[in-house]
Order: C-alpha cells, then sequence, then structure tokens
C-alpha cells in the first residue's frame, strides 16, 4: 500500500511539473509577443485567449524545436499533442511535425509520431503537406517499420503533395508503393527504406511498372537504404529508367540544394518523352561508362561524381560528361586533376555551386589558387572546398556573387589561406567553417573589421564544426572561435543563425547542449547523440570546465539556435 501511495504522489507531482512547464513555455512565448498573461493563468485558458493571440502562440508551439537536455512524456500529452489539434482549427494546408516531436523521448517517438498522423487524417484530412524533416548533422534516428495503422492514416491524406518522413520510422518498398497509389498529387516524396529492401527481385515483382503506376506526379523520390549500397543503386537505377518526370533520385547531388530549391527550381523544356532528370550522381563503383549519359539524361543541371583517387579516369570515359550543356552546379570527389581543370574549364562560366573534395589531405594541389577559380567560375554564388589550393601572391577580391562557403580546413588542407581572403566576399549570407586549427593571425584586426561593417554585412547564418575530444581540447583555439562568433552575434544586424558543434566519435554534438551538460553535471544523456560518448571514460577536472562552459557563448547559441 504505501508503495502504491508513493508511486501515485510521484506521478502527482511529475504531472504538477510538466503542468507548470507547459504554462511557464505559453508565458514566455505571450511575452515574445508583447502579452503578459494573468498570475492564474492554466493551459484550459489558451483558448479564451484573444484570437490572434491564440494564432500567434500556437503557430509557435508547433515552430519552436525543445533545447531541454530532457525530454518528458506527460510534455507531448499535456502541451504538443493538444497544440498540434488547436493549430489545425486555423486549417492549414502544411503540417510539420519537426519541432513538435522534437519534445518526445526516442522510446515514444513513433507512438506519437503515430498519434499525430492519425489526429491529422481524422480533422486535416485535406492538408497538402506533411513533413518530420532529420534537421542534424548525425544519422537520423530510427526505431520501428511504419505499420498498417500509420499507412492506413496515410493513404487517408489524398492531396498530399508533399510527404517527408525523414526518421523515427521506415518503410517496406511495397508498402510505400501502394501508399503512393492513393496519393495521386504527390510531387515530393522522402522516405527510408527497411533493410527488406536487399530481399526484393525487381523484376519478379515488377516494380517498374508499380512505380510508373503509383507515382506519375512525382518530381522528387528521396530515400536511404541503411547502408545497402547496391540496392539503393538499383532502385536508383529503375527510377530513373522508369520515371521520366523524376528531377532528383535517392539524394541531391549537391551539398547546397535543398526542399527549398525544389520549389524555385529553373524551368527547362524537355522533348516529349526524354528525362526529367535535374540531379545526376556518377559513382565509380557501380558506373559501367559515361558515354550514354549525356543523351539519356539531357536536362542534368546538377552533377556529382564520386571518384576513387587511383582510378584511371579513361577507364569509364569521365569526359562524356562535359557534353552536358545545362549544369550550373557541380560536386568532384578524388577526380584526378586533370579531369577537374576539364570541368572547371568548360562549365565554369555557367556554374552558380561548386564542390571540390579529396578526401586525402596529403593529395596532390588542384593547381588552382582561389583567385584562379573565382576568374573560372564568375557566377559563382556558392562554395565548398576540402582541397589544397596555390597560395596567392597577393590578396584581392573573390567572387564578387558568392553567397555561401564552406571550408574544411583540416591539418595540411588550405592552412595557408588567410579567413580575409574567404571573408571579404561582400554577397556572404551563410558561412561553414569545418576544421581543426584555423589559424586567425590578427584576430584583432579580423573583429574590427566586422565590428566597422567591412565585412561580412550581410551574413545570415555561421556554421562551425570544431574536431575534439576532453583529451585534445585546445583552450586557447576554443576561445579565438568563441571571440569571432561573439564579434558576429553583436555586429551584424541579419544575423539570424549562429551553431557551433563538436564532431566526436563520428557524432556531431551541440555545444550549448554539451556545455550545458557539463555546466550540470550531467554525463548521459539518451536524448542527444554523443553527449555520453564524449564523457565516457573521461576524468573531467575542474579547470577543463572552467575552460570549456562559455556561458555568453551557451546564450548567443540558444537565442540564435534554428
Amino acid at each position: 500500500m504505501a508503495d502504491s501511495e508513493a508511486q501515485i504522489n510521484l506521478a502527482t507531482i511529475m504531472l504538477a511539473e510538466a503542468n507548470l512547464t507547459a504554462v511557464n513555455r505559453i508565458r514566455a512565448i505571450a511575452a515574445e509577443f508583447g502579452a503578459k498573461l494573468p498570475d492564474n493563468f492554466e493551459l484550459i485558458h489558451l483558448l479564451q485567449l484573444p484570437e490572434d493571440l491564440f494564432k500567434m502562440i500556437v503557430a509557435k508551439l508547433m515552430s519552436t524545436k525543445c533545447d531541454s537536455l530532457r525530454r518528458e512524456e506527460m510534455e507531448m500529452k499535456l502541451l504538443m499533442l493538444p497544440a498540434l489539434l488547436l493549430y489545425f482549427t486555423v486549417r492549414p494546408k502544411k503540417v510539420d511535425l519537426t519541432a513538435p516531436l522534437s519534445f518526445c523521448p526516442r522510446q515514444h517517438k513513433y507512438h506519437y509520431l503515430k498519434k499525430s498522423v492519425l489526429n491529422i487524417s481524422e480533422v486535416a484530412a485535406d492538408i497538402e503537406e506533411l513533413s518530420l524533416v532529420h534537421t542534424d548533422r548525425n544519422e537520423p534516428y530510427i526505431s520501428d517499420i511504419a505499420d498498417d495503422e500509420l499507412l492506413e492514416a496515410l493513404r487517408k491524406l489524398k492531396r498530399l503533395k508533399v510527404l517527408r518522413i525523414e526518421e523515427i520510422c521506415e518503410i517496406n518498398l511495397t508498402d510505400l508503393i501502394e501508399l503512393c497509389q492513393n496519393l495521386p498529387d504527390l510531387e515530393y516524396l522522402h522516405f527510408c527504406l527497411d533493410n527488406g529492401i536487399e530481399q526484393i527481385d525487381f523484376e519478379e515483382l515488377n516494380i517498374a511498372q508499380q512505380l510508373k503506376s503509383a507515382m506519375p506526379k512525382l518530381q522528387v523520390y528521396l530515400f536511404d537504404t541503411s547502408g545497402h549500397a547496391s540496392a539503393m543503386n538499383a532502385l536508383t537505377k529503375c527510377c530513373a529508367e522508369n520515371l521520366p518526370n523524376l528531377r532528383v533520385i535517392q539524394d541531391f547531388s549537391s551539398l547546397f540544394s535543398s526542399f527549398e530549391d525544389f520549389e524555385s527550381s529553373n524551368e527547362i523544356t524537355c522533348t516529349s518523352g526524354s528525362s526529367n532528370l535535374r540531379h545526376l550522381t556518377v559513382d565509380y563503383d557501380f558506373v559501367e561508362s559515361c558515354d550514354h549519359l549525356p543523351s539519356a539524361y539531357p536536362s542534368i543541371t546538377h552533377l556529382k561524381i564520386l571518384w576513387k583517387p587511383d582510378a584511371d579516369a579513361k577507364e569509364k570515359n569521365l569526359t562524356a560528361l562535359l557534353e552536358l550543356t545545362h549544369l550550373e552546379s557541380l560536386e568532384l570527389f578524388d577526380v584526378p586533376k586533370d579531369i577537374l581543370h576539364n570541368f572547371v574549364e568548360k562549365f565554369g562560366p555557367s556554374l552558380r555551386a561548386i564542390y571540390i573534395n579529396y578526401h586525402d589531405e596529403y593529395s596532390e594541389s588542384t593547381d588552382y589558387s582561389l583567385c584562379q577559380l573565382s576568374a573560372l567560375c564568375p557566377k559563382l554564388e556558392r562554395l565548398a572546398i576540402k582541397a589544397n589550393f596555390k597560395e596567392e601572391p597577393e590578396r584581392s577580391v573573390l567572387f564578387g556573387n558568392l553567397k555561401e562557403i564552406k571550408v574544411e580546413f583540416w591539418s595540411d588542407y588550405n592552412d595557408h589561406i588567410p579567413p580575409i581572403d574567404i571573408l571579404q566576399a561582400e554577397n556572404l549570407e551563410k558561412i561553414t567553417f569545418v576544421e581543426c586549427e584555423l589559424d586567425f593571425g590578427d584576430l584583432g584586426s579580423l573583429i574590427t573589421m566586422i565590428k566597422e561593417k567591412t565585412i561580412l554585412r550581410k551574413l545570415k547564418e555561421l556554421h562551425y564544426i570544431l574536431y575534439s575530444s576532453v583529451q585534445t581540447f585546445d583552450a586557447d583555439n576554443f576561445k579565438e572561435k568563441a571571440a569571432f562568433i561573439k564579434c558576429v552575434a553583436a555586429s551584424l544586424p541579419d544575423i539570424s543563425v549562429i551553431t557551433l558543434n563538436i564532431f566526436h566519435e563520428d557524432s556531431f554534438i551541440d555545444y550549448a547542449a554539451l556545455a550545458r551538460s557539463l555546466a550540470n553535471d550531467i554525463r548521459t544523456n539518451e536524448e542527444i547523440d554523443g553527449i555520453t560518448q564524449f564523457f565516457e571514460n573521461e576524468h573531467i577536472s575542474r579547470e577543463f570546465i572552467e575552460l570549456f562552459v562559455d556561458e555568453e557563448l551557451i546564450a548567443i547559441l540558444q537565442k540564435y539556435r534554428r
């Protein structure tokens, strides 16, 4: 009896805490909109608020991701599911479950995903877009395979044009095809496929004909096959040969492409019956020859080539791809230097995006300087480099149209390129630095230029990735990065997103979450990837805590989080 009473008391306390947390969240949101809620406000009073305030609060609840170190199921029951139902009262055409489900503990995510979709199918079945987006840099969390109940609810959403279920559950290919038979207007689909795809006989099951019948309007079909590369290639090939309307298959062929690009893609007039494919990935392991690709896929705008460092380009006739006529984005991985030059010099005048990547930092130089690359690609708006470039004899203005740049500074990559040579592009809106030992040189001069608005005036997003562990943490290097981030946050009026991730043992860990865990003496976390592994078997000294935890930096990152 005593145990039973203790459990009841504990449950009551947890309920009260969850209720208070939910009420405080709504108070904080209302305050953002200039409204002060009465002292006796409770969740049941939400519907009694003025209509405009009510709509703004519910919309904010639906779009704000969880930044807590813990996830509480009670918060899903008390606030997030009711908020979802309230959101339907404004008759939305698009529903994004990404933020609401971020508050859910992992072991309950599939249950609440299914519950949310069931609610949608009952009261908002006319929506045109349903999204659950994987937003961090780690592998998506997958716990279940879509069951009959979830599939039946999804089949009721017959007006869907966009369906994105990028985490939590996978789907069987035959179930996916049957689902699409009931979604005749679907144009954009992203769903992870389960391991069963390895056993599917495409010819015996006539998968090609089934795809044709199920996906008549589909333009983008993104999927992952849990590491089964041969199955992924087989399905990609089947789609490319049988679904001529598709623009993108399996994944975008550009680091910079996204869902937003799909909505605003350039129109190219295709001849009747020809492929409409825009994104093409050529993988050394799977392509037999490139000879036929330009004629088979004449509308390609984005090309990615995955090569092997010692492979002969003539072996599969890579140069045949020089016959493409609409290319505006190019990604080259480990291609021979002469091939790099052929492609840059042929397509450079029309390129808007380029990514040059060599996995071995000791590989030969590209034999380009950044100034030469800028001259060859005058329209370039997006640049990513993980390669060796020649040193500039003197500084000059680079990339007049550049809006986004990603630079990887490993031990021997780009270690002689001063940051100012990259940051001076006057139209930069987004920067990503991935590095170990970026030498800022005269940091004071750089900060002064930012404060005086002589560089980065239009910057909107800044992303940093640092490679570190407890043992390898470089306090001086970290302080430089922190000072740079603080300067950006304080000086640039257009900045809206700042992130800092620590890369450790194949996980990208949000610095703010990691530092808050350290400050609160929390060494394990089942909800946030990497935290447990970062602290595991490590001696954490008081000195390390003082050096690593920067409260001002944490506050900035929380303010400017996505």
